[in-house]
């Protein structure tokens, strides 16, 4: 009995990956993945291998050291940075918790609670 019902476990799992719809779903696919190959050189996506030394990039290691840049060492405690911890409860401050629901907040708080 147990090698009739090893066997059809094995016989199962051998079927059931034939019986997946291979690809990927339509409902999925937006207007613009930059992760899509046919997008992977375009020349507004940051993660093209050309553009990885544009100026414009924020992903550019040069523009790591940048003053306006908020992810910059140096502009870590800078008031101005919603980034700063200081900073994490200010009410002007976009990502603060108490404006995940205030419709003014100039854009979707970045870890909604739900």
């Amino acid at each position: 009995m147990r090698v009739v019902f090893l066997l059809f476990l094995l016989l199962l799992f051998s079927v059931t990956p034939t019986l997946a719809e291979p690809g990927f779903s339509e409902k999925y696919v937006r207007d613009y993945n930059i992760f899509h190959p046919l997008n992977q050189y375009r020349a507004d996506n940051p993660l093209n291998p050309i553009n990885a030394y544009d100026p414009k990039n924020p992903l550019n290691p040069i523009n790591q050291y940048d003053p306006g840049n908020p992810v910059n060492p140096m502009n870590q405690y800078n008031p101005s940075n919603p980034y700063n911890p200081l900073n994490q409860f200010n009410p002007k401050n976009p990502l603060n918790p108490l404006n995940e629901y205030n419709p003014t907040t100039p854009f979707q708080p970045l870890n909604p609670s739900r």
